[in-house]
């Protein structure tokens, strides 16, 4: 069994969750193997490969959206990104010697992209594929109900409990989600993002309307407007990229810089 996740912190949850197995506890993932295809492909060209050096520019440029391009950032992303690109060699690898693949997805939009273009990766090849789909909630204490977004919210020790969630993917099923990615690489649009129960192409400022929402009336720092976002919409939507759209707004004289800071995040800001 090979494990399939689509973020950098969910594909090391797994590990941890199959740690737990090792020792013997009831609530682990068998040991196997973890692919993590952590591409972000729901922001930017598409029709650019996995691979490329524009893939690799983007990432470095969203890591790096508070605007301090620290060289160990630069650094650590140059000697990660070899290990990125042979997450997809040993997937085709495993692929081509029929092993089970299991794909652990959800609705944030990244996931899903990633979903999608695994889907397109392995059509051709002729091993079994099955997806996890993370539910929309979960009953927390006391009963409460709490929303989820990615796998990264879902606590290690209890990943062993959606393994019932496990769905085989047919051949059919597979061919319709690699004609889906095909039609959002004909349409490429700067984002893609998940509306009404599709993933759709959609315009870079698809987001600004919520950013504009949750501004104040006084002044603020920016860091304070994008929590406010991120607990308010839990779309699946990264910090980097409502920081890209703020800065984007500076720019273009929305909004106003009152205080300058080397990290943007914390520059304070106001409406013009």
């Amino acid at each position: 069994m090979v494990e399939v996740m689509f973020g950098e912190s969910e594909g090391g949850a797994m590990k941890i969750a199959q740690g737990y197995a090792e020792n013997g506890q009831v609530n682990g993932i068998k040991k196997s193997e973890v692919v993590c295809i952590p591409f972000l492909l729901d922001i930017g060209n598409i029709n650019e490969a996995v691979e490329s050096e524009y893939r690799k520019n983007l990432i470095m440029e969203l890591y790096t959206a508070n605007g301090r391009v620290d060289k160990s950032i630069a650094k650590a992303l140059e000697e990660t990104w070899p290990i990125y690109l042979n997450e997809i060699e040993r997937l085709k690898k495993y692929a081509s010697q029929g092993e089970k693949i299991r794909l652990w997805y959800s609705n944030a939009p990244y996931s899903i992209c990633g979903y999608y273009y695994t889907c397109s990766l392995l059509k051709d090849y002729h091993c079994k594929l099955s997806a996890i789909k993370l539910p929309d909630y979960k009953h927390g204490s006391d009963n409460k109900i709490l929303f989820l977004t990615n796998w990264g919210e879902v606590e290690p020790e209890e990943y062993y409990k959606y393994l019932p969630f496990e769905e085989e993917l047919t051949a059919s099923v597979i061919s319709e989600y690699a004609l889906l990615w095909n039609e959002l690489k004909v349409d490429n649009s700067a984002l893609r993002a998940y509306v009404n129960g599709k993933l759709i192409g959609v315009l870079e400022d698809f987001y600004d309307h919520i950013i504009r929402k949750e501004i104040p009336d006084k002044e603020f720092e920016m860091v304070q407007l994008i929590g406010n976002i991120l607990g308010k919409y839990p779309l699946g939507v990264g910090d980097w990229w409502y920081a890209k759209r703020i800065i984007n707004m500076i720019e273009r004289g929305e909004l106003e810089v009152v205080n300058y800071h080397e990290n943007k995040y914390c520059q304070v800001l106001k409406r013009v």
